[in-house]
């Protein structure tokens, strides 16, 4: 490398920049299951990179099943990368410090090899960022002998074209077993000292592996697209790589638990790859075919495992059609025995309305509701005949009202407009829908339910029947939503979320480009274009700019294409045949069905190459292992309160109270501490705490109240907890209360901050106040303490502000109102004009009325 391997960043570097950016917890690391390894001793390092904010891309389940396989190998060192949002971006970029990995703090350049999950076309502008700022260059063309090898992943390389000049390689399928094996191909050709050319050339021999600087683009036809077309040996045809073995692969149980909230915040496990369904607009049924089932013993242990090492509250199987997953009523309510009895909720993600059974219904309510969500895509049947979505209204009436009879008061309904064949009676189908949802609601629960209405522009991705249709103009799709809204806006409770047409135009454009569309994205780039998925950041002038000056009708793209014509992906073998997809594109013009992969027989459609790895015997008996009982503790045969002293520092200082409260619960549940939660649809924990810490203060006697029907010893108590804990949080105290023991909120006395003197007068001397300030040395302490001296007797009521000059520390104490208390970090700013005060502020102690006066005493010794 051309840089030294061995370069980590420190947080005394990142501090600064962590005060100045909005989420700093997305760019700490330290999360509770992270694998950090010894650099110096990991052979080959990967960077595993998501595209996107962290809370998203922390939500991946693909990138936690690489982590877990590639960091059980002791060669192997994997780390997080996430895109960071705009203002960490300008903030590293004005401190000239290059994008990191979380867990070691690792500059991208140190890494052998960069993996992209690419699972969206609108992260492309972040695949740049994310380079640029890593200082690797972004054209694969620029990168020599020592820069990483760059790789992509994902549902989007399935067309790789577009970004074909910003990879050395795409992976297409499973990567469970393929990605291995390009590590340690590249691994060993590295060793070989063989040049950049010869080492991608064999590692094009691998199953699954595209390389586009080994094929030319050609224009093919009567089409204006350009297709790749093979030099030397590479491979006609890539064929998607597809897992050997699916009922018991790999499913990670040590995740990686976010310290900020995820989108998705949850133990999610995999219950089934790939859909035997043939929705004709679906892209991932190529992308993931073919069907394939995990064990359902396998799947229940290794979720009740990950719950016991992460501490999650809740769980949810995943699957594209979790409906179809064969052992779906069996498998949850065997896992609800278990899961109720430690209060995780269950989810079940794109649950068809045939596949809600009564059983299914009463089982996932028992814990805690979230919203129900159905996906019925158009607002007729004629439609969803035409798109292949065998769903009829009598199947969405009866899977609404068992939900509504079990309580369910929202609703997510989700609808796609601009399909093929669409007219205004299916709009209006959306429509009617959504009143008689309403209605439904009202006659089982005496009151209108909460709708979320999804609504989303038809784009015709590639390696469906529907590749060859153009999409709906921008104007016509508008005009639509327009219509759906004026007509559902006198119904309070329903809430519209339209995905924004200019962002299904530019996702459209991509998803069915070629290799010009490189230079369109890298010129939007240049002009500022960053989370183009985001509604709020999608610059689209910035993308007409782009797409002009690089000579292109981005509208070209979104037309009809002959079906005669050579198409860019078609370099990309998915699995499904072309013919079959034209045969299935001829059926839904006419409105005729086919009938799912699980009841149609192959020998009569012969659609396929991979119908051998579809699973279609079902007959293994569930068994759920029980999931291991809180065990700190013995049983008090009543309710106990306690009271806990911690600390939060280091890293840690950087999360929201929110997200330590989450992390607060999840560690007691991972030590198997029981606590007492509310009854009801949510229960929550019965834990009070003490005043928040603003973010970026370190708190080093913090407080809170639980309640137990177990009795714990002191320091057997602290032993188990903050070894279940992250870095920078740690238990100093427990003490049990009495019964007639005031409220923690009705104890809370005073509070005590401190600041290093020689804090105040760095930030003095750099700050607008600077020239009020001395010169360094006992003059500037003496500065100090005049300053404090003449702090006014009406503005320090209540605020007590000593000067400790053996310490070398400000104190500050301030006496609790029960109102709005005076802010430590104002009232350094009003004394010494320094902004961002708090983050150079420590909380030391928080003082208890009654004979404790201060929480900390009596702490543990660490």
């Amino acid at each position: 490398m051309n840089q030294d391997r061995q370069a980590r960043l420190t947080l005394d570097q990142l501090g600064k920049i962590f005060e100045r950016v909005q989420k700093p917890g997305r760019y700490t690391g330290g999360e509770w299951n992270q694998v950090r390894k010894n650099p110096r001793k990991a052979a080959t390092r990967v960077a595993l990179i998501f595209p996107d904010v962290y809370e998203i891309g922390m939500s991946y389940l693909g990138q936690k099943i690489l982590y877990s396989i590639l960091n059980s190998r002791p060669s192997v060192l994997a780390e997080r990368v996430f895109a960071p949002w705009t203002d960490f971006e300008r903030e590293l970029r004005a401190a000239d410090i290059p994008l990191y990995s979380l867990e070691n703090r690792i500059p991208l350049p140190a890494f052998d090899i960069l993996g992209f999950s690419l699972l969206y076309e609108l992260n492309y502008t972040n695949v740049l960022t994310v380079l640029d700022l890593g200082r690797v260059p972004v054209l694969a063309s620029e990168r020599g002998p020592d820069a990483p090898l760059v790789i992509a992943g994902g549902p989007a390389a399935f067309n790789p074209e577009p970004v074909a000049d910003i990879f050395d390689l795409f992976f297409l399928g499973d990567g469970e077993e393929g990605f291995p094996e390009i590590i340690d191909r590249y691994a060993d050709l590295k060793t070989r000292r063989l040049d950049k050319r010869r080492i991608l050339e064999e590692l094009a021999s691998i199953e699954g592996v595209y390389v586009p600087s080994l094929y030319t683009r050609v224009r093919a036809g009567n089409s204006t697209l350009l297709v790749p077309r093979p030099e030397g040996s590479a491979p006609a045809r890539v064929e998607k790589r597809v897992l050997s073995s699916f009922r018991r692969s790999h499913m990670p149980e040590r995740i990686v638990v976010p310290n900020i909230q995820a989108v998705f915040d949850r133990v999610s496990c995999e219950a089934a790859r790939g859909c035997p369904h043939r929705c004709r607009f679906c892209q991932a049924t190529g992308v993931y075919f073919p069907f394939r089932i995990k064990s359902p013993s396998f799947l229940a242990g290794k979720m009740l495992n990950s719950l016991r090492l992460t501490g999650y509250e809740d769980a949810s199987l995943s699957a594209l059609s979790i409906s179809d997953y064969p052992y779906l009523d069996e498998t949850v309510k065997a896992l609800m025995g278990e899961l109720e009895k430690n209060k995780v909720s269950l989810s079940l993600s794109s649950l068809r309305p045939k596949g809600l059974s009564p059983e299914v219904a009463e089982s996932i309510v028992k814990v805690r509701k979230t919203g129900f969500t159905l996906v019925p895509e158009a607002g007729t049947e004629r439609l969803r005949r035409v798109i292949n979505k065998p769903l009829t209204d009598q199947d969405i009436w009866d899977a609404l009202s068992q939900a509504f009879s079990r309580g369910w008061r929202l609703v997510k309904l989700y609808f796609m407009i601009g399909l093929p064949t669409e007219k205004e009676e299916d709009l209006l189908g959306i429509i009617a829908l959504v009143r008689e949802t309403l209605r439904l609601g009202q006659k089982i629960l005496g009151s209108p339910p909460r709708i979320n209405l999804s609504v989303s522009s038809f784009i015709p991705k590639p390696h469906t029947p529907f590749q060859w249709l153009g999409m709906e103009d921008e104007d016509v799709l508008l005009e639509k939503q327009d219509l759906i809204r004026s007509e559902l806006r006198r119904h309070r409770t329903v809430e519209i979320k339209e995905h924004p047409v200019s962002t299904s135009v530019l996702e459209g454009v991509f998803s069915r480009g070629d290799r010009k569309l490189g230079e369109a994205i890298r010129e939007a780039w240049k002009r500022g274009a960053r989370f183009d998925s985001w509604k709020d950041e999608l610059d689209v002038n910035a993308w007409k700019d782009a797409f002009q000056a690089a000579g292109i009708d981005y509208r070209s793209y979104l037309g009809p294409i002959d079906r005669r014509a050579e198409l860019p992906w078609d370099i990309i073998d998915a699995g499904i045949k072309k013919s079959a997809l034209l045969g299935e594109l001829d059926k839904a013009l006419s409105a005729e069905p086919t009938p799912s992969c699980l009841e149609a027989k192959c020998g009569d459609c012969r659609g396929c190459r991979l119908s051998k790895k579809m699973d279609r015997v079902f007959e293994e008996p569930v068994r759920v292992p029980r999931m291991k009982a809180a065990d700190l503790g013995r049983a008090s045969g009543r309710v106990v309160r306690y009271r806990a002293i911690y600390e939060k520092r280091k890293q840690t200082r950087y999360l929201s109270h929110r997200d330590l409260i989450r992390i607060l619960q999840r560690s007691f549940r991972r030590a198997g501490v029981p606590f007492l939660q509310s009854q009801g649809f949510h229960p929550q924990p019965l834990i009070s705490y003490g005043p928040a810490l603003p973010l970026g203060m370190e708190g080093k006697r913090e407080v809170l109240e639980f309640k137990s029907p177990a009795l714990f010893d002191e320091a057997v108590f602290a032993a188990r907890v903050n070894k279940c804990l992250p870095s920078g949080i740690r238990f100093l105290r427990l003490e049990k209360l009495d019964d007639s023991a005031p409220a923690l909120s009705r104890v809370l006395d005073r509070f005590v901050y401190s600041v290093k003197l020689r804090d105040l007068s760095l930030r003095a001397a750099a700050g607008k106040n600077a020239g009020s300030a001395s010169p360094p040395g006992e003059s500037r302490r003496g500065r100090i303490q005049e300053l404090v001296d003449g702090f006014s007797a009406e503005r320090a009521a209540g605020v007590e502000l000593t000067v400790d000059r053996k310490k070398g520390t400000l104190r500050l104490s301030i006496k609790n109102t029960m109102g709005k208390n005076p802010r430590p970090q104002d009232i350094i700013t009003e004394l010494f004009g320094i902004e961002g005060a708090v983050h150079i502020l420590s909380r030391e102690d928080i003082l208890l009325k009654g004979p404790a006066r201060s929480a900390g005493e009596g702490d543990l010794q660490p």
